[in-house]
């Protein structure tokens, strides 16, 4: 089973592909995905306050248990003024 991580605008310069496949077991969660990025990328900063995480284009907490064929992505915040 594997999921998809997509990545958007700096995280492609970063990564150098718009997206990873990620294997995973009944019981693999979110935090678990953003680990091995996290470890595949150590360049890409994606910390926990300022990301938001969707699975399938839609707003996930890390303990979110993740399912096969899923799209996660971790999006960071965007701030105006």
């Amino acid at each position: 089973m594997v999921v998809s991580i997509e990545f958007f605008g700096r995280q492609r310069q970063v990564t150098q592909t718009h997206s990873i496949k990620m294997p995973i077991t009944g019981e693999t969660k979110l935090n678990d995905a953003l680990a091995y990025v996290r470890n595949l990328f150590p360049a890409l900063h994606l910390d926990d306050g300022a990301i938001l995480v969707t699975v399938n284009h839609e707003m996930a907490s890390l303990d979110r248990v993740l399912m096969a064929n899923e799209t996660v992505s971790f999006l960071p915040f965007i701030g105006g003024g």
